[in-house]
C-alpha cells in the first residue's frame, strides 16, 4: 500500500520541518505504542502510573475509545496550526465546530460506537469539554513526563535533514525519510496502511520528526487539511563514540570524548549524560570546541544542540587534510 504525496512546483518551495515535537501528535501515536505488546521502561512507567491514579486512567481511557489501537484517528485531535503548543492545540480542540466532530467520528466509527461518542459527533459541548479533560489527563501522564528527552530526539534527527538538505539538497532529505519508497520530485511515495492520493496544490508540506510515529509515516485522514507528514525521529544510542589513542593525546580524554559524542547531534544536557559529567563542564567543552571551528551551536526551542562540522568529521575521523574547513 502506498501513499502518494503530488507536488506542483510551488510545492518544493514550500517543504519545511518543524522546530519541535507536536503534543497532541504524540500524545495520539504514543496511545497506539501504549497497546503494543514490545516492552519498553517508558510503556511500564506510564501503566504503573496509571494503576495509581484513577484519574489519570479514565482520561486515557477516553483517549483509548477515539483512538483505535490502529488504523484511522479524528482529524480534529490534532488540530493544524497550534505551532506544537500543547495549550494552542487543546484550544483548537474545544473550539472544533460540529461539522468537522461529525464527519471524523463518521469515518473513523462506522459501525456501532458508545452512546458519548454518539453525543461528540452530534457537538455536544460537554462531551467536547471531556474529551479536553482527557487529552490534558492522559498528558500529564503519557507525554508530560518524557518531554524532554522527546524534544531532543525530534532536534537531533531535525538537524540531520537540515544536514543533508545543506550538503546534499532537498531530494536526498526527502529520499532519507523513514518510509519514502520514491521521490522523483513531483510524486512522493510513502509506504502506508492503504491506497492514498494528496494533491498538495500548492500549500507545501511539513514534515514532523515524531518520538512515537512508528514503523510509516502518517497524515491527516481529510486531504483538505494542511499537509503534514509525521515521520519516525531517529532514535540515536547514548554512549559515546570511541575516540583513538592519538585524538585522546591531541585533546584530552574529556574533550576527545566530547568530540566523538558529537557524532550525533546532542543537546548540552544529552551530552553532559553521554559523558558523565556535569551540565556546566559539557558546556565548556563544547564552547571550547566550537572555538575552535569542530563544533557548531544552534538554539533549538529551550536548548542548545551542538554538532559536529566538516572539520571537526574530518579529525574524528582521521581524514583532516590541507584545505579542510568547518
Amino acid at each position: 500500500m502506498t501513499l502518494r504525496m503530488i507536488f506542483d512546483r510551488e510545492d518544493l518551495q514550500g517543504i519545511r520541518i518543524a522546530e519541535a515535537p507536536d503534543p497532541l501528535w504524540e500524545l495520539v501515536l504514543g496511545s497506539h505504542q501504549l497497546r503494543e505488546n514490545h516492552p519498553s521502561a517508558w510503556r511500564r512507567r506510564v501503566q504503573l502510573s496509571a494503576r495509581h491514579d484513577e484519574e489519570a486512567a479514565r482520561s486515557l481511557k477516553t483517549l483509548f475509545t477515539l483512538v483505535p489501537p490502529k488504523g484511522n484517528f479524528p482529524d480534529f485531535l490534532t488540530p493544524p496550526g497550534s505551532a506544537g503548543s500543547f495549550e494552542s492545540g487543546l484550544e483548537a480542540v474545544a473550539c472544533t465546530p460540529r461539522r468537522r466532530l461529525c464527519a471524523d467520528l463518521r469515518t473513523v466509527f462506522t459501525g456501532a460506537t458508545q452512546p458519548w461518542v454518539k453525543r461528540l459527533a452530534d457537538g455536544d459541548r460537554e462531551e467536547v469539554h471531556g474529551v479536553v479533560g482527557a487529552l490534558r489527563g492522559s498528558y500529564e501522564l503519557v507525554i508530560a513526563p518524557f518531554w524532554h528527552g522527546m524534544r531532543e530526539t525530534v532536534a537531533a534527527d531535525r538537524a540531520r535533514r537540515v544536514r543533508t538538505l545543506a550538503t546534499e539538497g532537498a531530494g536526498a532529505m526527502v529520499r532519507g525519510i523513514p518510509g519514502v519508497r520514491g521521490w522523483d520530485g513531483e510524486v512522493l511515495e510513502i509506504a502506508y496502511p492503504r491506497e492514498r492520493t494528496v494533491h498538495l496544490g500548492g500549500r507545501g508540506l511539513t514534515l514532523i520528526p515524531s518520538r512515537f510515529c512508528a514503523n510509516t509515516p502518517v497524515t491527516f485522514i481529510d486531504p483538505a487539511l494542511p499537509p503534514v507528514l509525521l515521520y519516525p525521529a531517529r532514535v540515536t544510542s547514548a554512549r559515546p563514540a570511541d575516540t583513538s589513542p592519538e585524538l585522546v593525546a591531541l585533546l584530552g580524554r574529556t574533550r576527545a570524548e566530547s568530540l566523538g559524542a558529537l557524532r550525533v547531534p546532542r543537546t548540552t544536557s544529552k551530552l553532559a549524560t553521554c559523558l558523565g559529567t556535569s551540565i556546566g563542564t559539557a558546556s565548556k567543552q563544547a564552547a571550547v570546541l566550537r572555538e575552535a571551528g569542530l563544533v557548531s551551536s544552534a538554539r533549538q526551542g529551550g536548548a542548545i544542540l551542538h554538532h559536529l562540522t566538516r572539520l571537526g568529521t574530518a579529525l574524528l575521523t582521521g581524514e583532516l587534510h590541507e584545505g579542510t574547513s568547518p
